[in-house]
């Protein structure tokens, strides 16, 4: 799916969007490193199970996830990966100004991810 959008490179490294090829500049990330980073991150984990995206629930189970870590250099202020071995959250705001919601994606990749992310989920 293609949309009329440009990427655009500020002079001082951050990298953003018009989003439809009009609208003002908005910011995705503070440099292309850091985006070319944090796209081979969600590489990485595409192929681990992924959990419900979004919503109260996946946010809720994400804050009592235990034994991941920050990892800095896939991150930024509206962007943030935690992982684990076996476990990988994305927190991330949306790119709508007019309604911003945070969405969050959860991946495991094997017996003990799962059962973690399941245990999360349930509120365990």
């Amino acid at each position: 799916m293609s949309k009329p959008c440009r990427d655009l490179i500020r002079t001082d490294g951050s990298v953003g969007t018009d989003v439809n090829g009009s609208s003002p500049y908005l910011p995705v990330a503070p440099s292309i490193t850091r985006l070319i980073e944090s796209h081979a991150l969600t590489d990485a984990v595409s192929v681990w199970w992924p959990w419900p995206a979004g919503g109260s629930a996946a946010a809720s189970a994400a804050e009592v996830l235990d034994g991941l870590v920050h990892v800095p250099e896939d991150s930024w202020e509206s962007s943030r990966w935690r992982l684990s071995e076996s476990v990988a959250v994305f927190d991330s705001e949306s790119w709508d100004r007019e309604n911003p919601t945070r969405r969050v994606r959860i991946w495991s990749r094997d017996e003990a991810g799962h059962r973690q992310v399941q245990e999360a989920f349930e509120g365990r």
